[in-house]
């Protein structure tokens, strides 16, 4: 694709989807004429260029939590500085993982007229999209990321995220309608990998030949542990090895931001789950399966409770699972979207529903911040 211009006059997409060119353009409010443009400096929000979206498949709060900071350095630095939760909250009605990874990628739940309607969690027979599931197009970060002339890019451990690369390929992804025209395919890069520890070193490698400003990476080793050996959080449980695979995965990418002078300074990490998990599932109203972290890090954003910077916005939810229909919601996965799209100085995905009509509060200004001994 052309490399950004930063002209950001976004009337973001075309309905065109596969069964039928009928769906209307959805414009959206005009965007600076560049992100340099946009007001603030070094170690403000605005000085974010860059954002990396980790999804850690299968991540119960407490695998965290009952393990020492040393035993997991890098959650325990994200913790201390950044904003975060410990009782975030996955979809109101589903806790699978591509249900969940697809609120994640476009800003809906997975029910109702809004919904994104994704339920299966297997890998989808060949040419389904999340378009011709629900009967009309589903926009995404990367469809708004892309289109603003912006690189984005996917790598995933499990084959079932090919939903994401057809949905979004040159062949069903929509047209570009913001001016310039950067093409269907809204993922510049895309890779399967099982091996997370290969798949972080490929990631890294392709960010460090050419920078991508949505990076989206999936690590399924607390899942797949989980699923084989229970969601057991007792000292030395393979779950907690595997917690600890994946700490070492953020630490890599954290690594890397501080070591390329492109992404230092510039580069905002948001990290959650798509759901925990309890004996050898995670599909029950149990909450230890809808309870699970998100993470916030990066220039700007202060070491504080995501809760108490959104006083009035979202509301903890302590052990209940609350629906959508809950004024204040609480902070749930699928905000990753339009928080990616905030951060990056765009609009929010049409047709989202969650973290757009209020987006979460980052900055210390913007709410009150508190110590990082009283996170919860």
């Amino acid at each position: 694709m052309r490399r950004p211009s930063f002209l950001l006059g976004l009337l973001v997409l075309a309905g065109c989807i596969p069964f039928g060119p009928t769906s209307p353009i959805v414009r959206l409010p005009p965007q600076p004429e560049s992100l340099e443009a946009r007001p603030g400096g070094p170690g403000s929000l605005d000085s974010v260029r860059y954002v990396i979206h980790v999804s850690v498949d299968g991540l119960r709060p407490d695998a965290i939590s009952r393990q020492a900071p040393e035993a997991l350095p890098a959650f325990a630095r994200l913790r201390r500085e950044g904003a975060s939760t410990y009782n975030a909250r996955t979809d109101a009605d589903v806790r699978k993982t591509l249900p969940n990874h697809t609120a994640q990628l476009t800003g809906r739940g997975v029910f109702g007229d809004d919904g994104h309607q994704w339920t299966v969690n297997v890998d989808p027979a060949p040419g389904v999209t999340l378009h011709s599931n629900k009967g009309s197009y589903i926009a995404s970060v990367f469809d708004v990321a892309h289109d603003a002339g912006l690189r984005t890019g996917a790598w995933v451990s499990k084959s079932k995220f090919s939903l994401y690369d057809v949905s979004y390929d040159g062949s069903h992804g929509a047209e570009d309608e913001s001016g310039e025209d950067n093409g269907r395919d809204k993922i510049d890069r895309y890779v399967y990998e099982p091996d997370t520890a290969i798949l972080t070193t490929r990631m890294l490698s392709d960010l460090e030949r050419q920078p991508f400003e949505y990076a989206f990476i999936h690590i399924r080793d607390p899942d797949a542990s989980g699923h084989v050996n229970t969601w057991s959080v007792r000292n030395g449980s393979r779950y907690l090895r595997a917690v600890r695979r994946a700490d070492a995965q953020i630490g890599k990418i954290l690594d890397f931001i501080e070591t390329d002078p492109r992404y230092v300074g510039r580069t905002a990490l948001i990290v959650t789950a798509d759901h925990g998990g309890d004996g050898r599932i995670h599909y029950d109203e149990d909450p230890l399966n809808y309870t699970i972290p998100f993470y916030v890090w990066g220039p700007g954003v202060p070491a504080a409770n995501l809760y108490a910077l959104n006083e009035g916005i979202r509301a903890d939810p302590g052990t209940e699972n609350v629906g959508y229909d809950a004024d204040p919601q609480p902070i749930r996965n699928g905000e990753a979207a339009n928080l990616a799209l905030q951060l990056l100085g765009l609009d929010p995905v049409p047709g989202s529903t969650i973290n757009r009509s209020k987006p979460l509060r980052l900055g210390v200004e913007q709410g009150r911040a508190v110590a990082p001994e009283d996170v919860k």
